[in-house]
């Protein structure tokens, strides 16, 4: 099964940064025009309206509302615009913690934001959050416990680099995870990946962030992530898209 035929079955494409590709508009119209369900996040509040109109007639692609945790110190001043954008949409991201060498000073602020958006998003109900973990998976998903059990809203865990231990406690948290292409890439993350249940995964680009070779990913390139999955899973290209597809109605359900 070519990737060019997955394309046009609607793969899933659950974490990318339409925006901040040079051809945004292009993009927006080659995911509607293959069918492939999209969700493109958002690093400040001040960007999300524009996004949204931008995509407002679009079947497939979804934009979400996000404060990212490596510009809390920047734009943490934007919670109120959050606040006021949080009932016009399902979908928050990218939002998180970030405990990498060079953002772990700002964990403090980030922390405070944060939390402040899981109680919001808890207290509206029903929203989808897609969240950055690096350097800090044991936190997020503790916060995530704590403050957006399962019944108040759905958490994806977005290119998750945490241990197999966090997985699993994830996992327990009700979190799902949305997979790339650089988290396929050695025999270690591989075993990470097959320690998630099929059920709890999907599959992003993360573009314009990830190359392959020269090439920078973008939603039509989620066909590799699937390659790699099917591969992982033992199963053929349309059987592995079709648990995404299934996993992705069962969370928006």
């Amino acid at each position: 099964m070519g990737i060019l035929i997955l394309e046009h079955r609607k793969l899933v494409d659950f974490h990318c940064h339409l925006d901040l590709f040079p051809n945004h508009l292009e993009l927006l119209r080659e995911c509607e025009e293959l069918g492939i369900k999209t969700l493109t996040v958002t690093n400040a509040p001040r960007v999300w309206r524009q996004n949204q109109l931008f995509a407002q007639d679009c079947q497939h692609v979804r934009v979400a509302l996000g404060l990212h945790p490596q510009l809390a110190h920047a734009y943490g001043n934007e919670l109120n615009l959050f606040e006021q954008y949080l009932s016009e949409t399902r979908y928050i991201g990218e939002v998180g913690l970030d405990g990498a060498s060079g953002y772990s000073d700002s964990l403090d602020i980030q922390r405070k934001i944060f939390q402040k958006i899981l109680r919001l998003c808890a207290q509206s109900g029903g929203k989808i959050l897609t969240i950055h973990s690096r350097r800090a998976a044991r936190e997020v998903i503790e916060l995530i416990g704590t403050h957006l059990p399962p019944h108040k809203g759905r958490a994806v865990l977005h290119w998750f680099t945490g241990s197999t231990k966090e997985a699993s406690l994830a996992v327990e948290t009700g979190c799902y995870f949305s997979v790339n292409i650089k988290m396929l890439t050695s025999p270690q993350k591989i075993k990470l990946i097959e320690r998630i249940p099929q059920d709890k995964i999907l599959t992003e680009s993360d573009g314009p962030f990830i190359k392959t070779g020269k090439s920078i990913m973008s939603p039509k390139d989620i066909g590799k992530v699937i390659e790699k999955l099917a591969s992982i899973w033992s199963t053929d290209e349309t059987s592995a898209a079709l648990i995404v597809r299934n996993n992705l109605k069962n969370l928006l359900s």
